[in-house]
């Protein structure tokens, strides 16, 4: 099922997704250790939320490629793409999912 957007554009999401993952992304160089600690939380939760809505059929791969490229100025390639999520998001989210399982969050 295609996420149901009410009040804003797909693109206007997917600009407001990505601009909220590079900021925890770069948050989390933070130097006070709370405000690091929750920046890192953050961007797990948006790689996680971002997989789960992959796997739920909402987005397609694609589509969250497609709007990585545009927001960071990239032309990442199917291929480089799914480079990508093997190496850092998919990591990202596996421990996330862990960390929800065991109730640590």
């Amino acid at each position: 099922m295609a996420l149901n957007l009410q009040h804003q554009t797909a693109t206007e999401f997917a600009t407001r997704y990505w601009t909220a993952v590079r900021r925890a992304y770069n948050a989390s160089d933070d130097t006070d250790e709370k405000r690091r600690r929750e920046a890192k939380q953050r961007y797990a939760h948006l790689l996680w939320w971002l997989v789960e809505r992959i796997t739920a059929g909402d987005i397609t791969d694609n589509q969250a490629r497609l709007s990585f490229n545009a927001v960071f100025e990239r032309s990442l390639t199917s291929t480089q793409w799914t480079t990508l999520r093997t190496t850092r998001i998919n990591p990202v989210h596996s421990r996330w999912a862990q960390l929800l399982a065991e109730g640590e969050l």
